[in-house]
């Protein structure tokens, strides 16, 4: 989680950090695994059917975005402008990815700490809250780019 966290902080591809958001959320994965529980499995199952669905729509985004030659996260810059119906999705995806309160991503997470401290593990709730904070900022950055712009703010036309 810890090694996730910080590696996607220093990430400039948007590939890049969602495959480092990614080995994060293998430790979330593992923190219900670990517990051993009922409760545990439950989460666990919880938070892969969720991880699972965010994921699959970001990289669709990301995908599609490949005409536009989007590669990293100040590409994103003009996204809200030229296609909003993909900004708002795609935003909407990384705050459940984040763990932003209302969205699925947050519910799946809280239930998966409040599982490991049912079991017992008082370290390992701790970390992937703070975790789960640096993983907010990190995510958090596509959105705030494809939303209100950044120092590129043109998405570049494809080659024809």
């Amino acid at each position: 989680m810890i090694l996730g966290a910080l590696a996607a902080m220093a990430q400039t591809k948007v590939k890049r950090l969602l495959a480092h958001s990614s080995i994060g959320h293998v430790g979330y994965i593992r923190t219900g695994f670990s517990c051993g529980t009922i409760e545990g499995i439950q989460s666990l199952l919880i938070v892969i059917f969720i991880y699972a669905l965010m994921t699959i729509d970001a990289f669709v985004i990301v995908l599609a975005l490949r005409q536009t030659r989007v590669k990293y996260i100040a590409d994103l810059g003009a996204l809200a402008k030229t296609n909003p119906i993909s900004a708002i999705t795609f935003s909407i995806t990384m705050f459940s990815y984040a763990g932003i309160p209302p969205l699925a991503g947050f519910c799946s997470k809280f239930y998966l700490f409040f599982a490991s401290l049912g079991c017992g593990a008082y370290f390992l709730a701790p970390v992937g809250v703070v975790t789960s904070v640096i993983g907010h900022w990190a995510a958090g950055r596509l959105p705030r780019v494809s939303q209100f712009g950044g120092p590129k703010a043109v998405l570049r036309a494809p080659d024809t």
